[in-house]
């Protein structure tokens, strides 16, 4: 029967972050627009919070290479130390 696959009962993607006018951001400080990120989600009561999460990549060495990055306009990455 038409309409009853899975497509049928997907529920509509809704974007989790506000825009970027909305946002609250500290330059150098990402641990701190994430808090802002999960605190905005948290208060406006729109997802769960629970079904959201915060990925921090580190490793050893503590230097995470990130591309498109502000800092850096050229096309190589920038070396965070997280």
């Amino acid at each position: 029967m038409e309409g009853d696959g899975p497509a049928a009962t997907a529920p509509q993607y809704q974007p989790v972050c506000p825009t970027r006018d909305a946002c609250v951001y500290n330059s150098c400080y990402c641990e701190e627009n994430i808090w802002k990120l999960c605190e905005y989600i948290k208060t406006h009561n729109q997802y769960l919070l629970e079904e959201c999460y915060a990925v921090f990549i580190s490793n050893e060495k503590k230097m995470v290479p990130i591309w498109k990055q502000q800092a850096r306009p050229e096309n190589g990455p920038v070396i965070w130390e997280i």
